[in-house]
């Protein structure tokens, strides 16, 4: 009974944590502060898990844990993208005003024969989207999840052609569960450098990151059980430093965010007061010149 208990766990664990973090996007309608790349790092840690568990056939409630975590890593990315901040440069704005001048313009003059093709005009944008996908100075900042999901496609199909090829080696399977590791373990490192640069924590989940470290706390204590490789249980290991690490950085973020709130709110009511009585001042002016004239 505690097996079993302890399997559906590890499991279903970690892909129903990250739904704390589905609702908070849905919740806030906001994505900022949450690093995509976590989701880049997750997908292709599991991903290698899944081929590592076909070279060594470890225990099964892991690859069914890493299948059902790319899955949800693979949603997150999507709702990354709806909810995705942009605000627009002076110069986007002036060239979008531009540009409906000149299409009102051509709307005018052009017919009904020289509108646009719809289906040229999405297989050009597709062509465009798998063109995006191979340049490396966009790479995973994307905004079509088509993109992503080709990316994940190339990076299965390679995969999968390596396993063809090298299974059978005693190195490959190392490798691929060595650097599935070390991938796993760099999991919260994006959302640590995110965290570091935007300061903004409101739209991280809190239940999601103390799953995290309680979900790590008992993936130390299972992989020791079941005798799991080496390098799972290094992995599990250092993922409970970095969780730690990511608490007090939230921590603290939530104090410093509640500070500058209370300072904003101080002045601007001692802006108000000053308002206040310069009102109260002229209006005492104002009394004192109509009595005078008055008098």
């Amino acid at each position: 009974m505690k097996e079993m208990l302890l399997d559906s766990f590890m499991a279903f664990g970690p892909s129903v944590n990250y739904l704390f973090q589905v609702y908070k996007f849905n919740n806030t309608k906001s994505s900022k502060g949450f690093s995509r790349y976590l989701c880049l790092v997750t997908i292709l840690s599991h991903t290698l898990k899944v081929f590592f568990w076909f070279s060594e056939k470890f225990k099964y409630t892991l690859l069914v844990q890493s299948i059902l975590v790319i899955i949800i890593q693979l949603y997150l990315v999507y709702l990354c993208i709806k909810f995705k901040e942009k605000e627009p440069s002076y110069d986007e704005i002036n060239n979008e005003i531009n540009n409906e001048n000149v299409n009102e313009n051509n709307n005018e003059i052009n017919n009904e024969n020289n509108s646009p093709n719809p289906n040229n005009t999405k297989m050009k944008r597709k062509l465009n989207n798998l063109k995006n996908v191979f340049d490396y100075k966009l790479m995973w900042k994307w905004d079509d999840t088509f993109e992503y999901y080709i990316f994940y496609f190339l990076i299965v199909a390679l995969l999968s052609i390596s396993h063809l090829c090298f299974s059978n080696y005693d190195y490959y399977s190392f490798s691929i569960g060595f650097v599935s590791m070390f991938l796993e373990v760099l999991c919260s490192f994006p959302q640590i450098i995110e965290l570091y640069n935007t300061k903004n924590q409101r739209n991280i989940s809190k239940v999601m990151v103390l799953m995290w470290l309680m979900g790590n706390s008992i993936k130390v204590y299972y992989n020791i059980y079941n005798n799991s490789p080496m390098q799972l249980i290094i992995g599990a290991y250092t993922q409970v430093f970095c969780n730690v690490v990511l608490i007090a950085q939230i921590i603290y973020y939530y104090f410093t965010d509640n500070i500058r709130s209370n300072e904003i709110l101080a002045n601007q009511i001692n802006s108000n007061k000053i308002i206040f009585d310069v009102n109260a001042t002229i209006i005492e002016n104002v009394e004192e010149i109509e009595e005078i004239s008055s008098s």
